[in-house]
């Protein structure tokens, strides 16, 4: 389910963004909940909290508030949310970069607003999906892995556990290695019978010397004749 939050006080504008977002999504075929306001009112602004995946399209000025102040109240309160603004106000983007609040575009609601918003959400996509967040329990503990920060996970056969190796960490869970690749998805190809790698991290890989190389320069030989053949397709 991914959340909008459109803002608005133009009524009109109000509905046309809430059009396309609507259409866009149910072309995906994408659960979605779309909350429109007219006005930054004490209401938006409590509502403002991280809760899963959140779209806001946001107005520059409301009778109540600026929509600059109310990106730097979102921001405080939520680092992962997207934020695109849509208004007529062009002359403020610069303004906008320079408040360092994570905008992932400006949009002018003049100028072909139903094509540049489109590609904006799938911008928005993208980001999800790239920057997704899985929540594992396991042992009675919950850990939140950033799914794209996961290099490849492996089994310790003698501490009989499964690493989950990230960018700066790495988890050790109780978990089979078939257990922690059902909940990753099908990001990570094996290259061993022990080991999945997420291919999208993959820089260069030696097939002589059967080593691994990822995008951080980090390594591993856990790369065996039997799904070597798979890499090279």
């Amino acid at each position: 389910m991914i959340e909008i939050i459109v803002c608005d006080d133009d009524k009109n504008c109000r509905n046309a963004v809430a059009s396309v977002v609507k259409e866009f999504f149910s072309e995906n075929n994408i659960p979605n909940k779309i909350t429109k306001y007219s006005d930054y009112n004490d209401k938006f602004i409590e509502d403002i909290c991280p809760s899963g995946k959140k779209i806001y399209i946001l107005d520059i000025e409301t009778p109540s508030r600026s929509g600059i102040d109310v990106a730097r109240i979102i921001r405080k309160r939520d680092v992962e949310s997207i934020i695109i603004f849509v208004t007529g106000y062009e002359e403020f983007s610069k303004l906008v970069l320079k408040k360092n609040i994570m905008c992932l575009s400006f949009i002018n609601k003049f100028d072909d607003l139903t094509g540049n918003l489109r590609e904006s959400l799938k911008e928005a996509l993208h980001f999800f999906e790239t920057n997704k967040v899985l929540r594992i329990t396991d042992n009675g503990i919950t850990y939140n892995i950033r799914l794209n920060s996961i290099l490849y996970f492996t089994r310790d056969s003698l501490d009989r556990r499964t690493i989950i190796k990230c960018d700066k960490t790495e988890y050790k869970l109780k978990m089979t290695l078939l257990e922690v690749k059902e909940i990753l998805g099908d990001k990570f190809i094996q290259t061993h019978r022990s080991c999945y790698v997420n291919e999208q991290r993959i820089d260069t890989i030696d097939h002589k010397n059967k080593i691994i190389t990822f995008d951080n320069g980090v390594t591993t030989d856990l790369l065996s004749d039997t799904y070597r053949k798979e890499l090279m397709k």
